[in-house]
């Protein structure tokens, strides 16, 4: 799985990438600002982890540009545990999947990601069925 980095804080982006790299299923790309964001244009990313401060408008600016033209990767976004309450309103607004606190807590950071898997495992699973559904209906009865 693709996934997009986007921190300022070098601690916790560094924190985060490491993080990530201990599953052999997630390939990391680090981004920095809007060049960050735009690589969402040119590559298929499964996640996007973005920092976002809203006293600093410029992260907030980050988060609405990568919605206005991707609105189906998912998206994680890490802030200050003080800000959380206050982004929650935005949430379905920028269609967050989840808030991720810093600074990380270890044990949060990876539940967050078991459950991501989790989920893409599911989801990846009941395409498959679909298919394989569609597949025997066209197939028709044999002879």
């Amino acid at each position: 799985m693709e996934v997009l980095l986007v921190e300022k804080d070098p601690l916790v982006r560094d924190q985060v990438k490491v993080g990530l790299q201990q599953f052999p299923e997630f390939h990391v790309t680090v981004g920095s600002g809007y060049a960050g964001i735009n690589e969402v244009r040119s590559r298929h990313f499964d996640a996007v982890f973005l920092g976002v401060d809203p006293r600093e408008k410029d992260t907030v600016k980050l988060l609405h540009h990568l919605r206005s033209f991707d609105t189906t990767t998912e998206l994680f976004v890490m802030t200050a545990s003080r800000n959380v309450r206050d982004m929650a309103v935005d949430k379905s607004k920028y269609n967050v999947h989840s808030f991720l606190q810093t600074p990380i807590d270890v044990r949060e950071f990876f539940g967050l990601l078991g459950r991501f898997l989790e989920r893409r495992t599911e989801r990846q699973n009941s395409t498959l069925r679909k298919d394989s559904r569609r597949a025997n209906a066209t197939a028709g009865p044999a002879r």
